[in-house]
Parts: structure tokens; C-alpha cells; sequence
């Protein structure tokens, strides 16, 4: 788990967990720099080195971000934060359409239709570049307040040229939307999510799914074996041309399936035409699928575990309805002189099966061992030593003990229970988050004790300053009052190096730019050969297009060349809608040839709109892989304009349309 207030990436600050899954965690994000919130998807700390699990992540990562659609949850970064990969991803506030069905059955059709419809359309772009989601259920389909629909979670998504299409013995998926191929195991295609996309239209119309039962392995021979239940028998006001939608896109064989997620958007849409009101219900033309029947495990125990049961019950009810000769048995016992030789063999019989019962109880329990402060890998061998196996794995931060090294145990050392039995593990996430202390303006050794005490790592830069003493702080890499953890962050501290007497033209002493607007600020840096990262935030005290902070401080003196970064008002923040979004690609180029390369591509962004001119810089950055941005326009009139410019050369200009 991320702690509330973890800065991820320099970026994204944690503020409520959305969500915990098997492969990743969701959370619920502030992109400080654009300031808007953002779901961030993390790897699970405990899988983060288990390469199919990595693959997986990533696959979810490429297949999404290269899915530009309004109903397809969109993709807006990605990267790693201490060797953990994450992902960030539009956040939709609203619910999951599993919960919009529970809360608003019965649905009414046209409402059924338009949710549909928006799906549809998704996956025919999906489809289009050949990703098959293989996950389609409605908890993975997102609404926002406006009633848009946003399909996510491609975790287990995969491209039709891939090597892993056909997956034997395995099924990935959620078994209620599952198609009959999907459960045995068979070849995955287009047709498989066409399946799940007609149960959850199914439920959309019924409020309910078409099969149940006490186990997974129950459900998928359902899918596979018997006939979707008829809707009209529970609705006779549902048209049968839009029960024929659900009763062709959930065929059993693939064939008798539509051919495309357009084709059964284009039938749904006419299904409340009064024209198709006779229309006959749908029958498959090649009846259930021929393909061989690769079971999934357990399917056999299970099933032989059933008839079992079935077995024992027929017996149970056979001997029902015998009559009972225990009374005449006991009656002849009694007046046999045998009797009570009998019954004393009975009793010390019945004393001995007790003992035996006792023994082999206390041989079946062991004692839960002491874990605490091991690592997870060592508690985890100590603890299946004894035959008990590992649970849960929950994290938390303790200043007792160290990171990575367990805490405690549920249930706690020393307690007896079953061989078998799992124990939860309690593991240390090491301290928690603190704030960046503000050591500006102390002495160098002042600082770094200070921030060493905390945890931090500290590296030092000199710097020439006027305003600043020798060997005083001049500013430090992360802002004071920011939450992080201190054991995995380094700041590093500008220091002063006194006054410059000796190399004065050779250096540039920085005004102070909280006077200057955006434009002024370029101009000076042109002048003096300096490099400029602007970096837009909201204010409500100072005026848009004005610069709110500066790094390094006012007074420093820096060669020709060096970066400077500034803060620039975007005026106070104002909630509207915004008429489009935009979404790129900035390519990384890599020269070898050129030394400013170092930094990375010089990248700009210019962007013309109702807040934005595009004279000026809307974002300036040095990029060192490909990114993905994702630009919003507020257009009520005409059009914008957005030029994106790297390394001096425009690569993108082009109009944005509302």
C-alpha cells in the first residue's frame, strides 16, 4: 500500500485508495503540476519481481494508451517510482455500471440502448486494432456523472498477434461474462468479447446475470452446456429483436455470433424499430461448437465431487425409507446373558476411539512460530516449516521496524492451530510519510543534520551568491512542507560559495523574477543565454501570466547555460467543462552527437484556446523517453490551435476542434 500524501514520480500526490486488486492498486491522485485529479495504478509492492505479472502490467499499459477513444479510460502517463511501475489514467468520478444496475434495475431500453451503444463503439476500436479485452464485465465499465461510459482495466488484454491468443488449460476472466471457448481453454477472438458484451446486456435489460451457482467450475459449464433463459418469459415488454441482440451475441459457437462489435451495434440500434416488432427469435445455425472440450482444472474433481455428494444422498435416502430393526437388535441383546460383557466391551472400545481422536488432534496442531523482524521470504520459510502456509500480505508503515521485515502475525506467535491453516503476515512499509523541513538560509552543516536525523539523503551543490553567506543554504530541490518518505527520498542543497569576484562575466546573477511576467521572463534568458522550464499553476493572489516562484533564488549566480524554472499563475482556478481534450505522443530522440542532449529533448508546448495564447508557452520540459500528454481546450466559439516544438524543430501543429 502508498501512503496518503506520497508524492509519486515528483508528481502525483497520493490522496485515497479507489481500489485493491490481485495484480495492482488504484489510487486516487493529484497531478500537482496541472493540478486535477488522476486514478494511478501501482504494481503490488510483493509482485513487482515476478515477471508475468510485470509483462502483464506493462501489456495493460500499451494496450490502453494506444486507445484513443472518449469511452475508453485514457491513458495520460507512465513510469516507475522506485523500480515500481505505475500507470496514470483519467479519473472518472462515478460509479462502476455494475453498481449503476443495482442501484437503478429496471433499466429503461432507450437508457439500455445508449449505455450499449457507447460500449460498442469502444470496442470497435479496440477491435479495430486488434486488442481483445477478455475482461469485458460491467465492474470494469466506468460511468461518470454525466452518464459516459469508460471501459478500463485491460490488465489481461491481448493483441491477436501474440503468441499467448491460445491459452491451454487456463482461462483468464470473470467467469459470469465468460465465453464457452474461454472457459475450455480454447481460442480467444473477437467473437469471445462479443459473448461477454451480450451477458452484460443481458443484465443491463434483466438486472440480473443469466447464471448462477456455488462455484466458478458450476457456472462456466452453465455458459458452456445450457441455453441463455429466456427474457421475455421474465419481461414480455422486451421486443424480441432486442432479446434476438442478446441470444446472437451469446451463441455457444463462435460462427453464429455477430462478425464485429459495429455489426451488433448497428442491430441493437434498430431493435426498438416498431418494424422488427414480429421478428422470430434467433436460432443458431450450427448449434453447439464441435471444438475439443479442454477442461479447465478442477472441473473433474469438482464434478466427481458432486456425484459423490449425489451418491452419499440417494444412499441416505434409500436407508430413509428402509424399515429399522435397531429396536428388535437391542431388544435380544438385552435378554441375552452375553449382555453386559458386551457392554463393557462397548465402552472401553468407545474410550479408546476417544483417546485416539485426542492424540490425533494435538499431533494435527503446531504452535505459530515467531516471525517478527524477519524478512518476508525468511518468516515465510520458518512458517511452512511447521505446516502452515502463508495469507494475506498487508504492509504498514513502523518506525520499530525496519522496511521489508515483518511486524506481526494473524493469528499472533505462540497460539496453537491446524496444520494447513494460513497466517497473515503484517509487514513493515519502514517510517512513514514526513514533511520536507525548510532549511533555506541555515548552514550547510545545520541542514544536512537536521535532514539526516529525518532520513533523508542529502547531496550538496555549490553555488556563487550575493544575497547568501558561504556555506549557507540557498535553496533545496524539494519544496518545505511537502509529505514524502524520507528513507527513499535524496534532497539535494544548493550552497552558497559567497560572492563571485573572480569570475563575474562568466556568470549571471538571477533577478528577482516574481515581478516579471511570462514573456519578460523569456526575453531575459534569451538574452543571457540561459535555459527556461515554465511550469503553469493556479493562484488566486497572483495575476495570470505572472511568475509565482523561481529556482534557483533571486541573487544566485549561475553560468550561461544553466536551467532556470519558474512558476507561472494561471489566475485562480475555475471548475468548467472542458469542450475537448487533446492527446499525444512526444517521441524521445536520442543524439548521441549533441552535448545538450544530456538533459534530454528540449520539448514546448503552445496551446491556443479561451484561457490560452499560442504566443505563449503552455509547457516547457526536457523529456528522456517518449510521454504521453493529454492537453484540455475550453472552446466555445471557433476553434484552438496546439504547436508542439522539440529541440527547436515543430513537430505537431494542428487545429482542435470542440
Amino acid at each position: 500500500m502508498i501512503n496518503k500524501g506520497y508524492l509519486l514520480g515528483d508528481r502525483y500526490r497520493i490522496i485515497d485508495t479507489l481500489g485493491e486488486g490481485g495484480m495492482a492498486n488504484v489510487y486516487l491522485a493529484e497531478d500537482i503540476i496541472l493540478q486535477r485529479k488522476v486514478a494511478v495504478k501501482i504494481l503490488r509492492l510483493d509482485l513487482q519481481k515476478e515477471p508475468q505479472t510485470v509483462a502483464r502490467f506493462q501489456r495493460e499499459a500499451l494496450a490502453t494508451s494506444e486507445l484513443s477513444h472518449p469511452n475508453i479510460v485514457m491513458v495520460l502517463d507512465v513510469g516507475t517510482d522506485q523500480g515500481l511501475p505505475y500507470m496514470v489514467m483519467e479519473y472518472v468520478d462515478g460509479p462502476d455500471l455494475k453498481d449503476y444496475i443495482i442501484q437503478n434495475s429496471p433499466l429503461n431500453l432507450h437508457d439500455v440502448i445508449r449505455i450499449m451503444d457507447q460500449i460498442l463503439s469502444a470496442m470497435t476500436l479496440a477491435h479495430k486494432h486488434n486488442v481483445i479485452h477478455r475482461d469485458l464485465k460491467p465492474q470494469n465499465i466506468l460511468m461518470d456523472k454525466h452518464g459516459n461510459i469508460k471501459i478500463a482495466d485491460f490488465g489481461i488484454a491481448v493483441a491477436l498477434n501474440q503468441n499467448s491468443i491460445t491459452q491451454t488449460n487456463s482461462a483468464l476472466g470473470s467467469v459470469h461474462y465468460m465465453s464457452p471457448e474461454q472457459t475450455r481453454g480454447g481460442l480467444i477472438t473477437k467473437q469471445s468479447d462479443i459473448y461477454s458484451l451480450g451477458i452484460i446486456l443481458y443484465e443491463l435489460i434483466t438486472g440480473s446475470v443469466p447464471f448462477n451457482g456455488d462455484s466458478a467450475v458450476a457456472i462456466a459449464l452453465k455458459h458452456a452446456q445450457e441455453p441463455i433463459p429466456s427474457i421475455k418469459e421474465k419481461d414480455v415488454k422486451v421486443p424480441q429483436a432486442l432479446e434476438n441482440v442478446v441470444l446472437k451475441a451469446t451463441a455457444k459457437d463462435p460462427r453464429d455470433r455477430y462478425a464485429s462489435a459495429s455489426a451488433m451495434r448497428a442491430d441493437i440500434d434498430t431493435s426498438l424499430d416498431p418494424a422488427r416488432v414480429n421478428e422470430p427469435t434467433f436460432v443458431p445455425t450450427h448449434g453447439t461448437s464441435d471444438d475439443e472440450t479442454i477442461i479447465l482444472p478442477d472441473f473433474k474433481t469438482n464434478r466427481q465431487r458432486e456425484d459423490s455428494n449425489q451418491a452419499k444422498e440417494e444412499t441416505l435416502g434409500d436407508r430413509n425409507n428402509k424399515p429399522s430393526n435397531k429396536g428388535n437388535f437391542l431388544q435380544t441383546l438385552k435378554t441375552h446373558k452375553w449382555w453386559w460383557l458386551f457392554m463393557g466391551l462397548a465402552a472401553v472400545l468407545v474410550v479408546g476411539l476417544l483417546l485416539l481422536v485426542v492424540t490425533n488432534n494435538s499431533q494435527s496442531e503446531v504452535r505459530i512460530p515467531d516471525v517478527t523482524n524477519l524478512s518476508e521470504e525468511s518468516a515465510r520459510q520458518k512458517i511452512e516449516q511447521v505446516g502452515l502456509k502463508v495469507g494475506k500480505i498487508r504492509h504498514q508503515n513502523s518506525e520499530r521496524i525496519g522496511r521489508g521485515k515483518v511486524i506481526s502475525t494473524s493469528p499472533p506467535a505462540g497460539r496453537m492451530t491446524k496444520k494447513g491453516r494460513f497466517v497473515d503476515l503484517k509487514v513493515s512499509d519502514g517510517v512513514g510519510m514526513a514533511k520536507v523541513p525548510d532549511v533555506s538560509g541555515d548552514s550547510y552543516q545545520v541542514a544536512v543534520a537536521k535532514l539526516e536525523k529525518m532520513g533523508f539523503d542529502v547531496i550538496r551543490e555549490n553555488q556563487f551568491s550575493d544575497s547568501v553567506p558561504i556555506d549557507h543554504v540557498v535553496s533545496q530541490s524539494i519544496a518545505a512542507g511537502v509529505e514524502v518518505k524520507p528513507a527513499e527520498t535524496t534532497i539535494t542543497l544548493v550552497v552558497s560559495k559567497g560572492q563571485d569576484n573572480h569570475e563575474k562575466n562568466d556568470t549571471v546573477k538571477l533577478p528577482d523574477f516574481k515581478d516579471y511576467t511570462l514573456r519578460e521572463v523569456q526575453e531575459y534568458v534569451r538574452r543571457h543565454d540561459l535555459i527556461l522550464q515554465v511550469s503553469p499553476a493556479y493562484s488566486k493572489k497572483v495575476k495570470k501570466g505572472m511568475v509565482i516562484s523561481m529556482s534557483p533564488a533571486p541573487g544566485t549566480h549561475v553560468p550561461h547555460g544553466s536551467t532556470i524554472m519558474v512558476s507561472v499563475s494561471e489566475g485562480p482556478k475555475i471548475e468548467r467543462d472542458h469542450n475537448s481534450i487533446k492527446t499525444f505522443t512526444v517521441t524521445y530522440q536520442d543524439n548521441d552527437d549533441d552535448s545538450s542532449n544530456r538533459r534530454g529533448n528540449h520539448i514546448q508546448i503552445y496551446v491556443s484556446d479561451d484561457d490560452h495564447s499560442i504566443n505563449n508557452i503552455y509547457r516547457d520540459l526536457y523529456i528522456k523517453r517518449d510521454m504521453n500528454f493529454s492537453i484540455p481546450f475550453s472552446l466555445k466559439d471557433g476553434a484552438g490551435e496546439l504547436r508542439v516544438v522539440r529541440d527547436g524543430q515543430t513537430i505537431l501543429n494542428e487545429k482542435v476542434n470542440r
